[in-house]
């Protein structure tokens, strides 16, 4: 749809990921009449996407609760997720021709393709009638003379009744999300409240896992700041060769925060098992005489290069010793390192291989119900810009495409 010469499109969308899209489609569902232009730095929209649910795109999930989402805003948090029901999800993809399923709560397309997911979203784009532009990035954002001024690196001026930031945070930047949405916020008068990397692999100060480059096992990890307890998930944990991945440690990245840099991971290797039951299992087998050796003691417990590492931790000279040898404060040794082997965090991998951002744009700054500025009306912030994120399991994806979808509503007056 082109514009006329001296016409002000009614609807400017910027960034048209996961919550553009969702806006964009939206307004022309909705019967919105005005025109609306919407703009992608990127070559094509929803790159992003294409990566999400390791390919299989995990596109929300049926149990949506503030407590699976952190903010420095809770109350601000909550208010939002009320106008966000799972429902709202569904409908949007059925509207959209998408066969969706759910497993153990999370919601699938049937196919199991993220890039089918892009497919459908943009066949419907290509009819909505919408003037898109891609490789446009928005480089300024001016409110003067009752509307919104779009300064765009081609230097040209796009004028805008009212604006949809759908930018992004910074996570992936390789995706396009380059952060450069919270500059055009505060351009608008918006406070970003600090920006981490979340659901990212977690670095070692030390090498306690030097070897165990590519091992994984089943067990729980908890993140803690000195003695205090800042979370704990449980699940498969992946050595590395620079610290622990897995999505129980990237559940935890996103708590690193409040470590204030004192954060150390415990793990807890025989979840299932209490520190007396896992003492009395090593005293059976050094009484069995099964077991022989130093490293033959871990086998049938825990996988064998996890086992001889943490063996290796606690400075055994040899593990071809006896375990006749063994002396009873040795034997507790083990059985507390296996329930909280620690790491010092040193840090996370960073924004290359975050997968969402946390901290954003303080959600007490936006209006719950249409995601409508506070401070600036006409403006609706969206996604990953807001000061909200998700743990892994489609609750990041479900709070861009609602957020998108309030926001349109809003901006378009059909709501």
């Amino acid at each position: 749809m082109g514009r006329s010469k001296g016409q002000i499109p009614q609807v400017a969308i910027v960034g048209m990921g996961a919550s553009g899209l969702a806006a964009a489609l939206t307004l022309f569902r909705e019967g919105f009449a005005g025109e609306m232009v919407a703009l992608e730095k990127q070559d094509r929209v929803g790159k992003k996407l294409l990566s999400t649910g390791n390919g299989r795109c995990n596109l929300g999930n049926e149990a949506i609760a503030p407590c699976h989402y952190h903010s420095q805003n809770p109350s601000a948090l909550a208010a939002c997720l009320e106008e966000m029901p799972v429902e709202q999800t569904l409908a949007f993809f059925r509207e959209s021709g998408l066969l969706c399923r759910q497993e153990s709560g999370r919601l699938y397309p049937l196919c199991n393709q993220a890039s089918m997911v892009l497919d459908v979203l943009r066949l419907e784009l290509g009819q909505a009638g919408v003037q898109l532009r891609t490789g446009c990035t928005v480089q300024h954002l001016r409110w003067a003379d009752g509307k919104f001024l779009l300064h765009l690196d081609t230097g040209e001026v796009l004028p805008a009744r009212r604006v949809i930031l759908a930018t992004g945070g910074r996570a992936a930047p390789k995706l396009g999300s380059d952060g450069s949405g919270y500059g055009l916020a505060r351009a608008m008068g918006h406070k970003v409240n600090p920006l981490y990397p979340c659901l990212v692999p977690l670095k070692g100060k030390e090498q306690v896992f030097h070897g165990l480059k590519g091992q994984r096992a089943q067990g729980r990890a908890s993140l803690l700041a000195g003695e205090q307890l800042l979370g704990a998930e449980t699940g498969e944990i992946q050595f590395t060769d620079y610290g622990l991945s897995g999505i129980p440690l990237f559940q935890l990245s996103c708590l690193l925060p409040q470590a204030a840099g004192r954060g150390v991971i415990s793990l807890d290797l025989l979840p299932d098992l209490p520190l007396e039951g896992v003492l009395a299992l090593l005293r059976e087998r050094l009484h069995q005489g099964r077991y022989q050796t130093l490293e033959e003691l871990l086998l049938g417990t825990v996988p064998k290069r996890v086992g001889l590492a943490l063996l290796k931790s606690l400075g055994f000279a040899s593990l071809a010793q006896p375990v006749a040898a063994l002396r009873d404060r040795e034997v507790r040794d083990i059985a507390a390192t296996l329930k909280d082997w620690r790491m010092q965090v040193s840090g996370t991998l960073g924004w290359d291989q975050a997968q969402v951002t946390g901290g954003g744009i303080s959600l007490e700054e936006v209006d719950p119900r249409t995601m409508e500025s506070r401070l600036r009306p006409g403006l609706y912030l969206t996604g990953e810009l807001l000061d909200a994120v998700g743990d892994c399991g489609g609750y990041n994806l479900h709070w861009a495409w609602n957020t998108g979808i309030l926001a349109a509503r809003a901006a378009g007056g059909t709501r």
